[in-house]
């Protein structure tokens, strides 16, 4: 029962933050100075065909009446036609969405196969030479921005030993291979700093929880170092660490804006940047209200998994 209104709880508090985000979104473009419809039109533009558009369009009404007109298309899936694209804003999310979303895919994989092994190993041999190294690399690769990393990588792996053609992306239907082997080293450079971030975090956890007296006694029945780390301490040092992989993930399914744009990924994060410059306020207040449901749903499902990890975490 208590675990049914936790989740009622949680699911309300979703809505109510989607609500506002999309409330915000839709007031906020209309204090921008400028004008989608003039935009749009370019040099096309004339006031009768403006005000054709506009009636189009819709943009005629009051704020309120296209605000709740465009909440309740965006309830059934309908976020209105694209100005510069003229069509649909939901099929060129769409369209664009699977590539977001399989950049996010390899980057986690790479977040947690990479720093989770690593974080045990530099607290496992705290203070020795395993340990400094790890540190050493994982601080330098937090000061690395992404999108830097994106060019060096570009440099290096893309013009210097040719292991990939820069800008040559390929669509998964057209070449699944291709596609996939085209997303690995734009995933890895969205991975690095968030896997030198994942060993400290996890690095710290272990250390933390290894002084405690549990695991003192689990030494004491006789089990090995690595079987202590692995059965015990781990599942109680992954706790803190979820949060921050939970955030992690939000941040690249919200779209890794300027890695996309260095490697010409045509993603969620690419999109933005066009339309804002061209105006497409009706496709950037759908991806903003894209951005917020996967930041609000990821951290419901973290909060879940809070649930699994440790259940002396209160359901309330």
């Amino acid at each position: 029962m208590r675990r049914v209104k936790y989740l009622i709880k949680k699911l309300i508090t979703l809505i109510i933050t989607l609500l506002l985000v999309s409330a915000a979104a839709f007031t906020a473009f209309e204090l921008i100075p400028g004008d989608s419809v003039t935009a749009s039109l370019g040099t096309d533009y004339t006031e009768e065909a403006a005000e054709q558009l506009r009636e189009e369009l819709g943009l005629n009404r009051s704020l309120p009446e296209r605000f709740f007109s465009w909440l309740w298309g965006a309830i059934r899936g309908d976020f209105g036609t694209s100005l510069q694209y003229r069509q649909p804003v939901s099929d060129l999310i769409a369209d664009r969405l699977s590539v977001t979303m399989w950049l996010a895919v390899l980057s986690m994989a790479f977040v947690v196969v990479i720093s989770i092994p690593l974080g045990i190993l530099a607290a496992r041999f705290r203070g020795g030479i395993a340990d400094r190294v790890i540190t050493l690399i994982s601080q330098a690769a937090m000061a690395i921005p992404p999108f830097f990393l994106g060019i060096l990588l570009t440099l290096v792996f893309g013009i210097m030993l040719s292991w990939f053609t820069p800008g040559a992306y390929v669509s998964i239907e057209q070449d699944p291979a291709g596609f996939f082997a085209y997303l690995i080293f734009p995933a890895v450079s969205v991975a690095i700093p968030k896997i030198a971030m994942t060993v400290k975090f996890l690095r710290s956890s272990v250390i933390r929880q290894m002084r405690l007296d549990y695991v003192r006694t689990a030494r004491s029945k006789g089990n090995k170092e690595s079987a202590v780390l692995i059965r015990h301490v781990l599942k109680n040092a992954l706790i803190p660490v979820v949060t921050f992989l939970g955030m992690a993930a939000a941040d690249v399914l919200a779209g890794s804006i300027i890695v996309e744009q260095v490697f010409g990924l045509p993603g969620i994060g690419r999109l933005l940047v066009v339309s804002i410059s061209n105006r497409d306020y009706a496709v950037v207040q759908a991806i903003i209200l894209y951005i917020a449901f996967a930041v609000v749903v990821i951290n419901f499902l973290v909060d879940l998994l809070y649930q699994q990890l440790d259940p002396r975490v209160r359901l309330n």
